[in-house]
């Protein structure tokens, strides 16, 4: 009985990693969104770290996540910038409080 309890805590701590590693991966993306003053493609690997992000959302996201980040992702590839924006500006309050959820920090 205590090893089943022990794999199930276990599991759980993995999967809190891979989420937490998930969602920091669009937080990357967004800092370099920010330095770059609105054009992060000048920025060398953006388009990597946008990739790696997307990946891991696909992977470890929920569903609210990966529609928004597909969102964001659609928006920037037809150069619509209206809703680059309304797709991040869902995206990084979204994203800041699951990271939040996920520590159990409530403040």
């Amino acid at each position: 009985m205590n090893g089943m309890s022990q794999r199930r805590k276990d599991v759980a701590q993995r999967r809190l990693d891979y989420r937490l590693t998930a969602l920091e991966s669009f937080f990357r993306v967004w800092f370099a969104i920010q330095k770059s003053g609105g054009a992060p493609f000048v920025q060398p690997g953006f388009l990597r770290q946008l990739e790696n992000a997307r990946g891991k959302f696909q992977l470890y996201g929920k569903e609210d996540e990966i529609a928004l980040m597909e969102d964001f992702i659609g928006a920037v590839q037809t150069s619509n910038l209206t809703a680059a924006n309304a797709a991040l500006s869902a995206l990084v309050p979204l994203v800041r409080t699951r990271v939040r959820k996920e520590l159990g920090i409530n403040s």
